[in-house]
């Protein structure tokens, strides 16, 4: 008998971590994402009591888990008692950061709670900060509600790569041609020279960042910067650019060091524009990417934001930019 109690026990054991296990986050597979998941989150507390909470979870605002998982999230807010708890972590290393939200079904309609950590290890406790109704999945992926407060609610749920198939080619020509350029030149703004496109010094700076890792307030911390070094990294991508393009800029020129002084007054803060590339061909010399800007909490491409900017690939490889005109 006591043996047949402990073997009943063992049974129970390994049934109750079976369902342990299939409650859990589904994964999507590590060849579907856009960049891998780095170690550190994967090895973190947080991120194993997001999993093992059959959580909806992003990194970096790329949905981690399938496309059935959040079907089956907004499904169970229909019922009272349901949740769904969305665990999103951003950077890494002393920048790693994770919101957490939970939305439920209290029989009387939904709230939704948040906290944010500063770390992966730990999460506060959830507080209640709005109502929701109407939530809903949209063509896009995005899973979006109408807020009590008014505030803006909506974050991308599913992989765009469960939605459209391969999209490694587009986020390629993304991270390639558009993600340089993205704070200064990239959006509902047209141009077809590197002075309308904008602050060339703004633009200096985001090139160095985005192609040589260069941090101007940490290269430059007085603001002042060698023209020739503008000049040279300003006509990797762009024609037309030399020392009066520079100088002749809204910023202070000092003769005797032949520098400008930058003056970092700017957003750094300031997130990306949400970017759809839609495609890109070839027309004669000129490779055309059609892009459009869209909503962050749903999706949906914004009215009148649908570009095309022309680059000019070289035969060495480079490229330079030529024109960002509406579609």
């Amino acid at each position: 008998m006591k043996r047949c109690l402990l073997s009943l026990a063992a049974a129970a054991c390994l049934f109750l971590a079976s369902c342990s296990f299939q409650s859990g986050s589904e994964l999507l597979d590590s060849s579907l994402l856009a960049a891998p998941i780095p170690e550190e989150l994967t090895q973190s507390e947080l991120w194993q009591q997001a999993v093992h909470s059959g959580s909806l979870i992003a990194y970096e605002e790329q949905p981690l888990t399938t496309k059935a998982m959040a079907e089956e999230a907004l499904k169970s807010l229909e019922k009272k008692g349901g949740t769904v708890e969305i665990y999103q972590f951003r950077g890494s290393g002393d920048s790693a950061a994770c919101t957490r939200l939970l939305c439920r079904n209290t029989g009387e309609g939904l709230t939704l709670s948040h906290s944010e950590t500063q770390d992966w290890i730990s999460s506060p406790e959830l507080e209640q900060t709005d109502t929701l109704t109407e939530p809903q999945l949209t063509r896009y992926g995005f899973f979006t509600a109408q807020t009590g407060s008014g505030a803006d609610f909506g974050f991308r749920a599913i992989n765009e790569a469960e939605l459209y198939g391969d999209t490694a080619e587009l986020r390629q020509i993304y991270d390639t041609y558009l993600k340089p350029i993205a704070a200064t030149a990239i959006g509902e703004k047209t141009w077809s020279s590197p002075e309308e496109a904008g602050d060339l010094l703004m633009l200096a700076e985001d090139i160095a960042w985005a192609v040589d890792g260069i941090s101007f307030r940490e290269t430059y911390p007085d603001g002042w910067i060698p023209v020739n070094y503008l000049v040279e990294t300003l006509s990797r991508y762009f024609d037309g650019i030399n020392r009066r393009a520079v100088v002749y800029t809204i910023y202070d020129f000092d003769y005797p060091s032949d520098c400008m002084h930058y003056t970092f007054e700017r957003d750094y803060e300031a997130a990306l524009p949400r970017v759809q590339v839609l495609s890109a061909h070839q027309q004669e010399d000129l490779l055309r990417i059609s892009y459009c800007l869209y909503d962050p909490c749903t999706g949906e491409p914004l009215p009148d934001s649908s570009r095309v900017l022309s680059v000019r690939p070289q035969e060495d490889g480079s490229f330079r930019y030529m024109s960002n005109l509406m579609a």
